[in-house]
């Protein structure tokens, strides 16, 4: 045979698609944990742009500004309003300043004691409890799977925040 013959032998065929299964293998699950680090650090942003935010409210308007997450659960999302009658709930009447949707499916936002429900700022910038004592905490994000290293926002008692990063692991 002298004519020219144009396509791809079997054997050539199963090797392409071998090569192409295996880099699709390799490719999803980096992927996949890619998307997670973006998700945990955009709600780390989000968390720590909420706080500052409420802060500098809390001080040009001269009233508490809670950032609160009403059901004692970051992960749904969260509420920044000014607290008109210093109460520390939400009320019809206290305008809402920022409302954060739920975050993303596997993403636990969790707070120690002080910050479980709330972070409060006074007129000053301070953090305090609506009983008046100071608030210091630390709110903790991760990924339910624990590949992702663990991020901490640590709130002192003057009302800034630090972010920490800590080792892979979960809440």
């Amino acid at each position: 045979m002298t004519g020219n013959s144009r396509g791809f032998t079997l054997i050539e065929a199963l090797i392409t698609l071998t090569l192409v299964a295996l880099c699709i293998g390799l490719g999803i699950p980096a992927l996949t944990q890619f998307i997670q680090a973006q998700q945990l650090n955009a709600a780390t942003q989000t968390l720590i742009s909420s706080l500052a935010y409420a802060r500098q409210a809390s001080i040009t308007q001269r009233v508490p500004v809670l950032v609160d997450n009403q059901d004692g659960d970051w992960s749904t999302g969260w509420l920044v309003y000014a607290d008109q009658n210093g109460n520390g709930l939400w009320d019809e009447g206290d305008p809402v300043l920022r409302l954060v949707a739920p975050q993303p499916e596997g993403l636990v936002i969790t707070g120690n004691s002080p910050v479980r429900r709330y972070v409060r700022y006074t007129p000053t910038g301070q953090a305090s409890l609506a009983g008046g004592a100071f608030q210091a905490g630390t709110l903790t994000l991760c990924h339910v799977d624990g590949r992702l290293p663990v991020r901490k926002l640590v709130l002192n008692a003057v009302g800034r925040v630090r972010s920490a990063k800590g080792k892979p692991g979960r809440c």
